[in-house]
């Protein structure tokens, strides 16, 4: 299981000849600039580390390849990729201050609004439990497709019927990013440098 993080202030013109022709027409219909960013950022990353993995969609939204298993997610200037051979999720979320209760009540098991609300840090516990959600439900496949708060992620492992969901969460500067795999072993995150690719 690998963890890949770059910054979207390293995109470079000349990465457009990276992209797959499918990339760069997705990467053209985006009007604003950060999101063409993102998305050839992503497509870079793609390029990189699955250079032969013919990419289509789940049916939920999800993009899988045959024989890998990988996730894209990106907030603020970074966009991460998590690449196993076995199902993955992972999240990225930039912090910002916000209601976080008022928040959580949206997507949070009665759980998660209990540690929220006894947490000193409630911008870390808040981010730390919505991004290990997001990672745990796109590692499920379905995304939000599935009701949020079917799923609780207090601890460090969701059982869901004979699977075993592993959660890490990974704070750096004002980001948290969580990743869920089926494996319990630990990830670190690798930062990668786009202006070398």
């Amino acid at each position: 299981m690998n963890l890949y993080c770059a910054n979207l202030a390293d995109v470079q013109p000349r990465h457009w000849e990276l992209l797959t022709p499918e990339r760069q027409r997705k990467a053209a219909r985006y009007k604003m600039p950060d999101d063409q960013k993102r998305c050839v950022a992503g497509g870079v990353l793609l390029r990189r580390f699955l250079p032969e993995v013919t990419i289509r969609d789940n049916g939920f939204g999800k993009p899988v390849a045959d024989g890998i298993c990988f996730n894209l997610s990106h907030s603020g200037e970074w966009i991460l990729l998590a690449v196993d051979d076995k199902e993955i999720g992972c999240d990225i979320e930039r912090h910002r201050i916000m209601r976080f209760e008022r928040m959580g009540r949206v997507v949070f098991t009665e759980n998660e609004m209990a540690l929220l609300r006894g947490a000193t840090d409630k911008m870390g516990v808040f981010y730390a439990l919505w991004t290990k959600k997001e990672a745990l439900l796109k590692c499920m496949g379905e995304g939000f497709h599935r009701e949020a708060q079917s799923v609780d992620v207090c601890g460090s492992a969701f059982h869901d019927g004979n699977q075993t969901y592993h959660l890490r969460t990974l704070p750096f500067a004002d980001y948290t990013v969580s990743v869920c795999s089926l494996r319990p072993e630990p990830v670190s995150l690798c930062f990668i440098d786009l202006k070398e690719l």
